[in-house]
């Protein structure tokens, strides 16, 4: 049995010994972990979107961003 597996059946056997309210708890852990690797892989999958972009419009998105988002919330 490779090491996954030991570990998974390990996990297995810890949970089955749980009680009823400890199991709630452990079930919202995974799902609070869960949701930040959802959230790390779409921020990632942005990474890639910026490659062909042209050096104008990137430098606009990052050099001046700060400045740009001022000018837009200038009111006169």
């Amino acid at each position: 049995m490779n090491t996954s597996n030991r570990l998974r059946n390990k996990l297995i056997r810890k949970i089955q010994q749980l009680s009823t309210n400890k199991l709630s708890e452990i079930n919202k852990l995974l799902s609070k972990i869960e949701n930040q690797l959802k959230s790390k892989e779409n921020t990632l999958k942005l990474g890639g979107s910026w490659k062909n972009f042209d050096d104008k419009i990137f430098k606009d998105f990052t050099v001046n961003l700060h400045n740009n988002r001022a000018k837009d919330r200038h009111v006169d």
